[in-house]
């Protein structure tokens, strides 16, 4: 009996050095208002990713917060590292996972509703079902630094509740010491792209969290380039967007390519 109870406790207590963990490292974001931390909301204009094409960009003009003084307010300035990542997780277990590197290079906005006072939503594929955009989105200022209309809907997050720092273990399981350094072009753009819904070694988001690792090891390439330059050809149903659709095509499969070849050789560490 006294063991079982040594062990019951012991099971408590490392519940509760992880509940403890998770506090120090992802905060909920506070409620929308017009105020928050001594910052005023003010307007942001953006081409809309998700409302346009190459040939037909969309403005909209949002109101929020820049991004850099409330992940100041929420995360302290440690966040500020060039090698930390800053999670932003939405609703619905979509974790995108953003270098500080980015986030201090690049203007970022918390954005909680239209300027106009229109509908705070979008269409999702493939159904086109209308999702709010709230609590808060994430966007940039891709008007003003129009190189950054090539990445798309990439780490432009919504329904975000919830921001943390990646962890220092969390960040090594993406690339153990053991794996080549060739892989490292390969495991930057599964972080940046695939990461968000999916996983590796257990990082990533809780939408859809196949281990990829694992899922590649049984794929040949052709098989794999299909699911990710045009998941719609392989399902119409899917939600899954492609990859990085706005650029050249021979730049896609090279990326792929670079993706399929890390994600095949972290799996291999696990056989």
């Amino acid at each position: 009996m006294r063991r079982t109870l040594i062990a019951y406790f012991a099971v408590l207590l490392a519940g509760l050095s992880c509940l403890a963990l998770a506090a120090e490292t992802s905060v909920s974001l506070p409620a929308p208002n017009a105020v928050l931390f001594g910052l005023h909301e003010a307007p942001v204009t953006v081409i809309e990713p998700h409302r346009s094409t190459a040939l037909k960009p969309v403005e909209v003009t949002y109101k929020g917060f820049p991004a850099v003084p409330l992940l100041d307010a929420l995360l302290g300035t440690q966040w500020r590292s060039g090698e930390a990542l800053i999670g932003f997780e939405a609703k619905d277990g979509y974790l995108s996972m953003i270098p500080a590197a980015q986030l201090l290079r690049y203007p970022a906005y918390l954005v909680y509703a239209r300027a106009d006072g229109d509908d705070f939503s979008l269409e999702t594929p493939p159904l086109n079902n209308r999702v709010p955009l709230g609590p808060w989105y994430l966007v940039w200022d891709n008007v003003l630094h129009s190189n950054l209309q090539a990445d798309g809907a990439t780490y432009w997050p919504y329904q975000v509740e919830k921001i943390g720092l990646v962890s220092a273990p969390s960040k090594a399981k993406l690339f153990p010491a053991m794996l080549p350094e060739r892989y490292r072009d390969g495991a930057a753009l599964t972080e940046k792209y695939c990461l968000s819904c999916h996983q590796v070694n257990g990082v990533g988001g809780r939408k859809m969290p196949i281990d990829l690792g694992q899922w590649t090891a049984n794929q040949s390439f052709a098989r794999f380039a299909t699911w990710v330059l045009d998941p719609s050809g392989k399902n119409p149903l899917t939600a899954m967007p492609p990859l990085a659709p706005e650029r050249p095509a021979s730049e896609r499969q090279l990326m792929a390519r670079q993706i399929y070849g890390y994600l095949r050789a972290i799996g291999a560490l696990d056989k």
